[in-house]
């Protein structure tokens, strides 16, 4: 796909991707989504963002390891998503088992100075759908994925990271397995959730 598509095509068939080719992903492509994600915004510019990419195959395969616990700890609770959607149930299963075998993991971080909460994430999460976006220009695959957090530690002490750094979301990159689509995505009618000065 090519890096051209309309910023408006990108988000109406932009969706989550879980099953991944495992063919290497060329370099250039990786440093394009990062670049896009130093182009968000961050609470007063201070860009406390930092990206890991994860790309040797023991450290994917053991944070697949970590992600897989946490995973299948969490199913229980998001079963429910079965009687809505089997298939993207079926789908969150399957990334459950596999994360370690996309061949690009990368790591959103940022830095804090304290507890971390909702503001926090403002910060980090529009670098992140930055990533997402570009991913999808550049007709690679992802999804934002957080069970890992459940385990953070683990993580962090995995892949060296500083007390005062959180990751934000774990995003397995590669192309689109075959059979596998983009959008267009499915939502609520805009008339559905806006309000006009008041609820």
């Amino acid at each position: 796909m090519s890096a051209d598509i309309g910023l408006f095509e990108a988000m109406n068939t932009q969706r989550a991707i879980r099953y991944l080719k495992p063919d290497p992903v060329p370099e250039e492509m990786i440093a394009k989504l990062i670049e896009a994600a130093t182009r968000a915004p961050s609470g007063t510019n201070q860009q406390g963002w930092s990206f890991i990419v994860v790309r040797d195959a023991g450290l994917r395969s053991k944070l697949g390891d970590i992600y897989q616990k946490a995973g299948r700890a969490a199913i229980p609770r998001i079963r429910y998503v079965e009687a809505v959607n089997k298939r993207l149930f079926d789908s969150a299963v399957y990334l459950v088992d596999h994360l370690g075998e996309a061949p690009v993991l990368i790591l959103p971080c940022i830095e804090h100075s304290g507890p971390t909460g909702l503001t926090t994430g403002a910060s980090i999460y529009p670098a992140v759908q930055n990533i997402l976006l570009a991913a999808r220009a550049l007709g690679l695959g992802s999804v934002l994925t957080t069970f890992h957090k459940a385990y953070e530690g683990e993580v962090k002490e995995l892949l060296g990271l500083p007390e005062n750094v959180e990751t934000a979301a774990l995003l397995p990159v590669g192309f689109p397995a075959d059979g596998v689509r983009y959008g267009p995505t499915n939502r609520q009618p805009v008339d559905q959730v806006l309000h006009w000065d008041r609820w």
